[in-house]
């Protein structure tokens, strides 16, 4: 009995000490270390998709020939939307990856011009643009700049209007698929888990392509002349992006 009443007396004044001790210390200022978290690194490795929005402005040229002649140009800017899909794994602070885009023109106004035939105007716009290409960023924590390039397809919309007697009366067209590339780049933020937020800027540059225009009244789609037209186009464009198999914001706690 007389050595458990010295044990539990020796416990309470060892654990009085303690306490005391602990007033001591925060009396002289001294707080006790938290506990701490670590942020995972952010990692840029994975499969996204995403959507975008943005501005273009495009410079288009044609030129008549087998019934026709001469040559026009036409400036045409539009608002835009489309998709993106794409891979990419980092290694290290470098990120490769590859990404496929669609983008769709609002189809506002045309741009327009005096065709060769002076009763006529020149009436040309982007539609859609399709692209494929590569990317290298550099992974600099939660931002990523980057620079793309690669190949891109462009469907043009040519079409005339008559000037008098019946302004705006459309009296020949034609439409071409032009293949080219396209170099740019721009920069991305996680924003939260999954999920990134960027802005890019590209440049594209489509190929001559020929067609051969036909009627749009009367005797629609007879063949007229023949036009070969080409275009280069620059575009602004607002990202954000899905990331698949993304990891949690943080580790947990240390113990």
């Amino acid at each position: 009995m007389l050595s458990l009443r010295q044990l539990v007396a020796g416990s309470a004044i060892m654990a009085a000490a303690a306490i005391g001790s602990a007033g001591l210390a925060l009396a002289d200022g001294y707080t006790p270390p938290r506990k701490v978290t670590y942020e995972r690194p952010a990692d840029w490795s994975g499969f996204y998709f995403g959507l975008h929005s943005g501005y273009q402005w495009s410079s288009i040229d044609g030129t008549f020939s087998n019934g026709g002649s001469g040559s026009f140009s036409v400036d045409h800017d539009d608002w835009s939307v489309g998709a993106h899909i794409g891979l990419q794994h980092q290694f290290g602070v470098i990120v490769l990856g590859v990404e496929a885009n669609i983008d769709s023109l609002f189809r506002g106004d045309d741009g327009s011009t005096r065709c060769p035939n002076p009763t006529l105007n020149c009436n040309v716009r982007v539609d859609d643009i399709i692209s494929v290409g590569g990317r290298l960023g550099y992974a600099a924590g939660h931002w990523m700049p980057y620079i793309t390039g690669g190949y891109a397809n462009a469907a043009l919309h040519y079409h005339t209007s008559a000037l008098a007697p019946f302004p705006f009366l459309s009296t020949e067209e034609a439409r071409t698929r032009n293949d080219g590339w396209y170099i740019g780049g721009g920069v991305e933020w996680i924003v939260s888990p999954g999920w990134t937020a960027g802005l890019e800027y590209r440049h594209y540059e489509f190929d001559n392509t020929s067609v051969t225009t036909w009627t749009t009244q009367v005797t629609q789609g007879q063949p007229i002349e023949r036009l070969t037209m080409s275009a280069g186009s620059d575009s602004i464009t607002a990202r954000m992006s899905w990331k698949f198999g993304r990891e949690p914001a943080a580790a947990p706690p240390l113990k």
